[in-house]
């Protein structure tokens, strides 16, 4: 445990060396929200609000994941096959990249709240969509990283990433844009929380795919 918080301490360290990937990130988000602004004109129906919400997640998850990290390069492979075990390595990049996706989550949803408006959600409801975004930016992280690390050991760069990753992110946002539904036609968080564990379920079993996976990967 103490070898993953140091890797993901040096991974935050990184981040902060080099700022314009986590603001490219932001402003994407943002971006993307007023986008949507000026194309449906100020607040849209509940369905549409929804909807934009859980794409423009799904595409800023697609960026963070295709972001290069020092790991990808040879040089610094081959210095981390002799003292970082393969499993605490995708351990500390999958918590990293869910923290990442966690934080925009948060950013997204109040960037949507400014910009479109709240499509009339209570406050207790405004939350739970805020929880079901974190159970979304989680899984979708589990599921990118490994595609991430795939996509670098092949050299191919973010194309594979998308490639490999559409058809595997489409459930996890079927799912989480059947709980926004829910919560905007009324229904409450327990009323909706298979939905949750679904998604959860989701990140588990691919952070346990990509625990057994990648050191295989690694070895290559």
């Amino acid at each position: 445990m103490k070898d993953v918080l140091y890797l993901i301490r040096n991974h935050y360290k990184m981040e902060l060396r080099s700022s314009q990937g986590i603001a490219g990130l932001v402003l994407f988000a943002i971006a993307s929200v007023y986008t949507g602004f000026q194309v449906v004109g100020g607040n849209p129906d509940p369905d549409t609000w929804n909807a934009l919400a859980w794409i423009i997640l799904m595409f800023t998850s697609f960026n963070s994941a295709s972001r290069p990290l020092p790991e990808d390069l040879a040089s610094v492979r081959t210095y981390l096959h002799w003292v970082v075990s393969p499993r605490k390595l995708i351990i500390a990049r999958t918590i990293h990249h869910s923290l990442i996706l966690i934080i925009l989550a948060s950013l997204l949803l109040f960037a949507m709240g400014l910009f479109l408006g709240t499509a009339e959600l209570s406050i207790l409801s405004i939350f739970a969509f805020l929880l079901g975004m974190i159970f979304t930016g989680v899984a979708l992280a589990s599921t990118l990283t490994l595609l991430a690390a795939i996509s670098a050991r092949a050299g191919a760069g973010y194309g594979l990433t998308a490639i490999l990753g559409l058809p595997l992110i489409i459930p996890i946002i079927l799912v989480s844009t059947q709980f926004g539904s829910d919560l905007l036609s009324g229904l409450t968080l327990a009323q909706s929380s298979d939905n949750l564990i679904f998604l959860l379920t989701l990140a588990t079993g691919s952070s346990i795919f990509g625990y057994v996976l990648f050191p295989y990967l690694w070895r290559t």
